[in-house]
């Protein structure tokens, strides 16, 4: 699998000037962006996206806690929070609980594990001090996005 050090080395230029063309950094010299870009290219270079969540923190992702997808109530409503989520860039990922505690714990601890930024829980069986638990502790990266 290539990476940014094969990019870097085959256009002769440093991995932090592959980085900055790879983030649309702005600066970087034209011909060395454009060296890089057309190696990319002739080599199909990929962006490993959890490289890019895990270096700045956050994934783009919010998980939606829902007990059942088929209601014709909950798919309303997830129909809306994903068109929100589309809107600002963001993917979902539904979890069907089916009004299982385990499953539902085991949703929010993808929130401990940092696989999704934030959880949107549209109903669930777990006690509200249990859910509590999992609040975040720093909301700067929401309060700036909002």
């Amino acid at each position: 699998m290539v990476n940014i050090r094969d990019i870097a080395k085959k256009a002769n230029v440093s991995i932090t000037t592959v980085s900055r063309v790879i983030n649309g950094h702005p600066y970087v010299k034209e011909d060395k962006r454009e060296r890089v870009l057309a190696i990319m290219e002739e080599i199909g270079y990929q962006i490993n996206m959890n490289a890019v969540h895990l270096s700045k923190g956050i994934t783009k992702r919010i998980g939606v806690i829902i007990p059942f997808v088929s209601h014709p109530y909950f798919s309303q409503l997830l129909s809306g929070i994903y068109k929100g989520a589309f809107i600002n860039k963001h993917h979902l990922l539904v979890m069907q609980t089916n009004y299982d505690n385990r499953v539902e714990v085991e949703c929010l601890n993808m929130l401990k594990n940092r696989e999704v930024d934030g959880i949107i829980i549209v109903s669930c069986e777990l006690d509200q001090e249990i859910i509590a638990d999992y609040k975040p502790l720093d909301l700067s990266y929401f309060v700036e996005n909002l």
